[in-house]
């Protein structure tokens, strides 16, 4: 665990109350989930699912991160030709903690109407 105060290194664009949030909740995480979930990243082929993909989806990616590349987009879209893609810019992995507006705002009328 650590504090909020030691969180801010890692994430200096949420706010006061996420960090302490995080903080609060980091030390609950269990470590053979986190190494699982972790392992699966790598050995799940989620690839093979996507050419049977029938309704619409919204792959949404954080500017910041590295984890979805633009390799990584294009050949999911390959697969599966009617996913959207939106990348939040000033975003990494808590999409929504690093840019709220921005992450409303990637979902565009997805969902049927703008959200605010």
């Amino acid at each position: 665990g650590c504090t909020a105060d030691d969180m801010r290194a890692f994430c200096p664009t949420w706010t006061q109350e996420q960090l302490q949030l995080r903080a609060q909740w980091l030390h609950t995480c269990h470590e053979p989930a986190i190494l699982a979930s972790f392992e699966g990243f790598h050995t799940d082929d989620i690839h093979v699912d996507f050419p049977h993909l029938t309704v619409p989806a919204l792959l949404m990616t954080a500017e910041r991160g590295d984890v979805v590349r633009d390799e990584d987009v294009a050949e999911i879209q390959q697969l599966a030709p009617g996913v959207q893609h939106v990348r939040v810019p000033d975003a990494g992995h808590m999409i929504p903690w690093d840019n709220e507006a921005g992450f409303y705002e990637a979902f565009g009328d997805f969902l049927g109407q703008r959200l605010v």
